[in-house]
């Protein structure tokens, strides 16, 4: 019996912890939210690594991009 309120106790403790994952924001939400967007932008720009990983990221850049916001570099001259 104790055996199986321990593997009880392990199984319910997994799922309680798998489940407490930080939200991820969709594109139009990060376009609604100017503020929010870009604190996720200088958070993601600071660590390279969130870029590929971080589901904010991409809808943060993407929604960036998209919002009419995005200021296109200068035409090189060669």
């Amino acid at each position: 019996m104790k055996r199986a309120i321990a593997i009880g106790c392990v199984c319910l403790g997994s799922l309680l912890l798998a489940s407490c994952g930080k939200p991820s924001h969709s594109v139009d939400y990060y376009k609604q939210h100017e503020d929010e967007r870009n604190a996720v932008l200088e958070k993601c720009r600071a660590d390279p690594d969130l870029v590929t990983k971080d589901e904010n990221c991409r809808s943060a850049g993407d929604a960036q991009a998209l919002s009419g916001s995005y200021t296109p570099s200068k035409p090189q001259k060669w």
